[in-house]
């Protein structure tokens, strides 16, 4: 058989295998990255146990309950039938999210799913709470949908913890909050442009820091920004601007590590005679964004001792739902009559209720009852 026959038939071959493979129409996500769908896939047990988790997770993603940036619950996974909790919070690009669970017997699997403004829920690529702790990078600001829910048959109540923390540190050593004094979008030269970062006020001399790891791009002393240093991430790719410097303490093509001093804060540039400062901004492959939520210190709720589950299981005629964790929280329905309930979660003196009928929300613990 000559070379032109042999890449006919195999030709022929190919595309047999293919047509062949097409019709036996192998599952789309047979290779999904999804932990959840790998435990689906991987599970053994009892159809309607697997049938009533997915609908609890379901449940969690429908649910109109929200939450703030920093949140510890007790979570009662004690209960006969299993449930997923669902809580929405407002993310914004930069903001790193973290969850972190204690009192967690190993080796259970506690699935994480963060579902993104405007994203299916048949997309959103399930995790697995690694050693207690679960972090992710938010690359889109909005509304966030974060639903926990532990592996089937899991009965051990545990505390959780749901809060933002910046994703890199803070340029300018031994400052915070406070000290960033002009934002994002602030108006320049007379509404001619705006302002693509943020000013951190301090004396002339303090240091300004490799907020990652990377390396430095450039340095200069040029333009608006006067004595300057560009780094660049080695993990997001971020190239980050320190503009108005008193002094340049690094060089081109130089490895830094979080927290080397790059240079000094001064007022260099078209920032002469006003107040010492750092200008501060990030530029992302889409462009400038704001640098204020990858920067922003904030608190982490203290841990405290896990909440005993309370006795009374019915919730009080006249009782009112909310759609979150304290009473300025919206009123999400009133109940009329006394019901029995499933308490899911609680924080503080607020506990996370569902109804026979599917309904869900915060309710304060005296609107409990035997």
């Amino acid at each position: 058989m000559n070379t032109i026959k042999k890449i006919f038939f195999l030709s022929i071959i190919i595309i047999i295998s293919v047509t062949a493979c097409k019709e036996l129409k192998f599952p789309d996500k047979i290779f999904e990255a999804s932990e959840r769908a790998r435990y689906e896939r991987s599970y053994s047990g009892a159809d309607s146990l697997m049938v009533q988790w997915k609908n609890s997770f379901s449940s969690a993603v429908a649910n109109r309950l929200t939450i703030g940036e920093s949140n510890a619950f007790t979570f009662f996974a004690d209960q006969p039938e299993q449930q997923a909790v669902g809580y929405s919070l407002e993310l914004k690009k930069g903001d790193l999210l973290v969850i972190e669970a204690s009192g967690v017997i190993s080796p259970a699997k506690i699935f994480v799913d963060v579902l993104e403004p405007g994203v299916d829920t048949d997309k959103a690529k399930s995790k697995l709470l690694e050693n207690g702790k679960f972090t992710r990078f938010t690359e889109t600001s909005g509304l966030h949908k974060v639903v926990i829910q532990p592996e089937i048959g899991y009965r051990n109540t545990f505390e959780l913890k749901i809060y933002t923390q910046p994703s890199i540190s803070f340029p300018v050593a031994g400052k915070g909050n406070r000290d960033v004094q002009s934002f994002w979008g602030a108006s320049r030269d007379g509404g001619g442009r705006s302002h693509e970062g943020v000013d951190i006020f301090a004396s002339r001399g303090t240091p300004v820091v490799a907020v990652a790891d990377g390396f430095i791009t450039r340095t200069g002393n040029q333009g608006l920004g006067g004595k300057q240093v560009w780094l660049r991430d080695g993990i997001l790719g971020n190239s980050y601007y320190y503009a108005h410097l008193d002094s340049v303490m690094t060089e081109g093509g130089r490895q830094v590590k979080t927290g080397d001093t790059l240079g000094k804060v001064g007022n260099t540039g078209n920032a002469a005679g006003g107040p010492t400062h750092l200008h501060f901004g990030i530029y992302t492959a889409g462009g400038a964004v704001d640098p204020y939520p990858y920067i922003r210190k904030r608190q982490v709720q203290i841990s405290g001792s896990i909440i005993k589950m309370p006795a009374g299981k019915f919730i009080k005629s006249g009782t009112s739902f909310r759609s979150g964790p304290g009473s300025k929280y919206e009123i999400l329905i009133l109940i009329n009559d006394k019901a029995p309930v499933k308490i899911l979660t609680a924080a503080g003196s607020w506990y996370h209720v569902k109804s026979t009928d599917g309904q869900e929300g915060f309710l304060q613990k005296d609107r409990l009852q035997e």
